[in-house]
């Protein structure tokens, strides 16, 4: 199944007959219903001529709170490339061979088509009561309008429901990346980008740079350092060079930055990680904070807006854990067992 053959071109796109969509909801491995003037229904893929479960624009993978920061150009919204482009049937396509089920191509999909079910990507291909139309400029207008009323409404995309097993399976995957390549930054980029923030990661081989990411949106700022490997005591230090960094380049205090580490899995006692955090506290009166690539993607897949700036995410080595914080912001108790790879707290 070839993914993204450019030499093929878009012919049509898809617009809902009825004039207005007043809500959608969304439960897990299911795709979304829609509520409009002839009542719950559900959603079909709209063909959209921007594709945004496949790619982001230029503007949404930079950061320009940080000015000139230079950023990686990747623009795939998923970091191992299992989404494309079916021109015959004018929908997104999968390779379920290669998907890790972090569900950032579903979080795209402005009208919650897109789904997992049965450990497999799907789509709603169509909906009776939408127009096919030919791709011409008024009718990409139409759409365009449409999408961006979808994105007025406030609805909780529910992707999927955590587990123990889930969890073995994606990590086992993102385990296998090449840690020279920048596939984690990116997957992290786009987890960060998907919980309503501007993100962008240094350019691979920028040595000047320094930090591994920058993030922002209305509610804070700052620096991120991400940590895949077992050296989590390297990302507590480095995490101070990157606000040095940017408090001296960027004039952004360090009482104003939202300095974030963001581990695969929550490190160990013995490993000093959290006792550089505390140190940090007492004689800084910094607050760093520290998420798993779990915890990002539980938050993604439950339609959670993290609130950084809050330090709700702020763990030390008198309280290692933010499964609390998790349950609180979910409103449920989370289905992981204690110490499951490091997502909420320390394996041991």
């Amino acid at each position: 199944m070839p993914l993204l053959n450019k030499t093929e071109r878009r012919t049509q796109l898809a617009i809902p007959k009825f004039s207005s969509i007043y809500d959608i909801k969304q439960n897990y491995n299911e795709p979304a219903k829609i509520l409009s003037d002839e009542g719950w229904m559900p959603s079909a893929c709209l063909k959209c001529t921007e594709q945004y479960c496949i790619r982001y624009t230029e503007k949404e993978i930079q950061c320009k709170s940080f000015k000139d920061f230079p950023y990686e150009r990747e623009i795939n919204v998923c970091p191992v490339s299992a989404i494309g482009w079916d021109y015959k049937n004018e929908i997104p396509q999968f390779d379920n061979t290669r998907c890790i089920g972090c569900g950032l191509c579903a979080n795209r999909c402005p009208i919650g088509a897109i789904y997992r079910k049965n450990n497999k990507m799907k789509v709603v291909k169509e909906n009776h009561d939408y127009e096919i139309l030919p791709i011409t400029k008024e009718n990409v207008h139409k759409q365009i309008k449409i999408i961006e009323d979808l994105k007025e409404i406030s609805w909780n995309q529910q992707f999927q429901k955590e587990s123990d097993e889930i969890f073995e399976e994606i990590y086992h995957q993102v385990s296998k990346f090449d840690g020279r390549s920048q596939a984690a930054n990116i997957l992290v980029r786009n987890l960060i980008i998907a919980l309503g923030y501007n993100c962008a990661i240094s350019r691979s081989g920028d040595v000047y740079t320094r930090m591994d990411a920058v993030y922002a949106n209305e509610q804070g700022k700052g620096v991120i350092e991400i940590e895949f490997g077992r050296d989590t005591l390297a990302a507590s230090r480095g995490i101070l060079d990157d606000i040095a960094v940017v408090q001296s380049r960027y004039n952004l205090k360090k009482e104003e930055n939202v300095a974030l580490v963001v581990c695969f899995s929550f490190p160990n006692k013995r490993q000093g990680y959290f006792q550089v955090i505390k140190d940090v506290n007492n004689v800084l009166d910094l607050k760093i904070q520290t998420i798993s690539l779990g915890a990002l993607m539980l938050m993604v897949w439950n339609g959670i807006n993290p609130i950084f700036d809050k330090k709700l995410y702020y763990v030390d080595f008198d309280n290692m854990c933010i499964r609390d914080t998790m349950n609180n912001r979910l409103l449920r108790n989370i289905c992981i067992s204690i110490g499951k790879l490091g997502i909420l707290e320390p394996e041991k």
